[in-house]
């Protein structure tokens, strides 16, 4: 039963990453075409000189930034790991799983402008901040209560998380990508 579960999470997992790798390739795709056509033909993300202030700033809060939540607990880390449970199954994660108390609701971890919000079916809503050339997603909310083009602050509230039914578990996936890399989040949130 226990693998039974873990290969409908992780089937899960691979459709939230798969749609999130989409989104943020289309964005880069779209922003290059954009700067193309002002003229602009560099290989990285296009950025403004407000967007590059941002990146900056993002990138010198590393280790600083505030959790997605107000109250949490990391339960499932970024990159390939075994299971904690099952001997021979290898887990890989994008980003890290926090779990939380029920009805939290998911915050911007840095300022930034909602680039996207998407909706998986059967994973809920996604959020994507751009942060200059940084991004930071969150998943797994059932409202959210930002929009694209949006800018948002530290610490706003985006949305309401999942509770599963019948459960109490309450989670937020978060990523945090630099153009194409996936970054482990927790060397940028703060160490509690």
């Amino acid at each position: 039963e226990l693998k039974r579960d873990l290969t409908k999470k992780q089937a899960a997992a691979r459709k939230l990453q798969k749609a999130i790798q989409r989104i943020i390739e289309a964005e880069i795709r779209k922003a290059r075409e954009a700067a193309k056509k002002a003229g602009n033909t560099s290989k990285g993300f296009p950025l403004t000189p407000e967007a590059l202030k941002l990146s900056n700033s993002f990138a010198v809060n590393k280790g600083k930034l505030p959790w997605p939540v107000l109250e949490g607990v990391i339960t499932d880390r970024f990159g390939k790991h075994p299971h904690p449970v099952l001997s021979g199954i290898v887990i890989n994660n994008n980003g890290v799983d926090i779990s939380t108390t029920k009805g939290a609701i998911s915050r911007a971890i840095f300022e930034g402008v909602v680039s996207s919000v998407a909706i998986i079916p059967g994973e809920g809503k996604v959020v994507m901040v751009r942060h200059g050339e940084y991004l930071s997603v969150y998943s797994y909310m059932t409202d959210v209560y930002v929009k694209k083009g949006e800018k948002v602050s530290t610490k706003q509230h985006l949305g309401k998380l999942v509770s599963e039914p019948g459960k109490s578990k309450t989670e937020v996936h978060l990523e945090i990508w630099k153009g194409m890399t996936k970054l482990n989040p927790e060397y940028w949130i703060f160490r509690k």
